[in-house]
């Protein structure tokens, strides 16, 4: 008889996240995008409809300014983001989605929506309510610590 052990919270959260990557990559292959580095996808999911400052990418994106710098530059020349100056500030940059970075934005959100509604059909809808519920409430906690880390390096 197998002992019944407890996994640890990263593998516990690593599951569904494989999942989905797996899922979006299947389709965006389908559908003839290039396979992109978990780097080029974390920042193209952090891109705002509106575009965003390089900087506002480097802080949320916790990654290096060389590395942020390099990936955009890969994403520019494979037309998913395009730089542009900053209406309200002359000399900063910032970034926007180009046209087949919006079109790899929507199937992601469809993946990523069918997922969900996979998962809610497992769990219902009530514990899917608390889980996405606890999950925000884990991911705005963390990013409040990182938030505090950072200033207090600061000063």
């Amino acid at each position: 008889m197998a002992t019944n052990k407890r996994r640890d919270l990263r593998s516990l959260l690593s599951v569904p996240h494989l999942d989905l990557q797996l899922q979006v990559s299947s389709r965006l292959t389908r559908r003839g995008f290039p396979q992109l580095r978990p780097a080029q996808s974390q920042l193209l999911t952090l891109i705002e409809p509106g575009g965003v400052r390089l900087a506002d990418l480097v802080a949320t994106s916790g990654l290096a300014k060389q590395t942020v710098g390099d990936v955009i530059d890969d994403l520019e020349a494979l037309k998913m983001v395009e730089r542009y100056a900053d209406p309200e500030h002359g000399v900063i940059k910032r970034v926007r989605l180009g046209a087949k970075g919006k079109v790899w934005a929507a199937e992601v959100r469809k993946v990523a929506e069918a997922a969900e509604a996979q998962l809610e059909a497992t769990l219902g809808r009530s514990k899917m309510k608390m889980l996405r519920s606890l999950l925000e409430e884990v991911s705005d906690a963390i990013a409040e610590r990182g938030s505090n880390a950072a200033a207090s390096q600061k000063k």
